[in-house]
């Protein structure tokens, strides 16, 4: 004999099993607990088919086991209970973050779109700033290292100025004729150095200003990927710009 079992406690419909004759009772057949004489009705999707409260009938309920989505933040979460869903959860995902749950679907939220998109280009611009800070940083290394470099600078090139006068090298210019390096070519070279030093931040400074005046640019043309492109270009190219310069020699 056929029977129809249920989960004990959810109820649902698990599936078909044969019961057992009564070896006592060749006319009678043994019911397990949890399980019908009577079939449940076909399935549609979305739903699952579970035993009344009271034992009597089969039911059809909704069936949102699985992802579901919260309708305040649209933030994903397992759902594992049979039946409607409750307050504050839904089974169509949101959208976009420019979508409001209106209490039966998700809608555009146009002031919210407007915040979100003034949001990402702040974001683009601070990203942007953030690289450019690195890259400053990674040239000119600490502040004190900083300011080694300027007056390294400055006496080189007043030792370059005054000849490169033998009997009177500055003790930074001294400092790196080594390796075989006069102190005219220390001096040289420390020039060299500073000038690229110089016109990396210079570099830095033009293309962050204009990098972020093009995000802006295309952002309120509407041109969102247009402007998460030229970030993400820039941050390449400005990491590109400062390599072997400044503090990133190991000088």
């Amino acid at each position: 004999m056929d029977i129809y079992c249920a989960h004990p406690l959810t109820r649902e419909y698990l599936g078909p099993a044969s019961a057992d004759q009564d070896p006592l009772d060749a006319d009678n057949w043994l019911i397990p607990a949890h399980a019908y004489l009577d079939a449940p009705p076909a399935v549609p999707a979305g739903q699952a088919a579970q035993r009344s409260a009271d034992g009597s009938a089969w039911l059809l309920v909704a069936d949102h086991r699985g992802t579901v989505y919260s309708t305040a933040t649209g933030a994903e979460q397992q759902h594992s209970a049979l039946g409607g869903l409750p307050e504050g959860l839904t089974s169509e995902p949101r959208p976009t973050a420019d979508y409001q749950w209106t209490g039966a679907a998700w809608a555009l939220d146009a002031t919210l779109q407007a915040a979100n998109l003034l949001a990402l280009q702040a974001g683009l611009c601070t990203q942007i700033d953030a690289a450019a800070d690195t890259a400053r940083r990674a040239v000119a290394g600490d502040p004190l290292r900083a300011v080694e470099y300027d007056r390294a600078a400055s006496e080189a090139q007043a030792f370059k100025a005054a000849g490169y006068p033998a009997e009177d090298v500055p003790r930074t210019v001294a400092a790196w004729a080594i390796n075989g390096r006069s102190a005219q070519q220390a001096a040289d070279n420390i020039l060299a150095e500073a000038a690229q030093y110089t016109e990396a931040l210079y570099f830095l400074r033009a293309t962050r200003l204009q990098a972020k005046d093009l995000v802006r640019q295309a952002m309120t043309a509407g041109n969102v990927e247009q402007a998460q492109d030229i970030a993400a270009e820039t941050i390449a190219t400005i990491a590109a710009a400062v390599a072997g310069i400044g503090n990133n020699t190991g000088n």
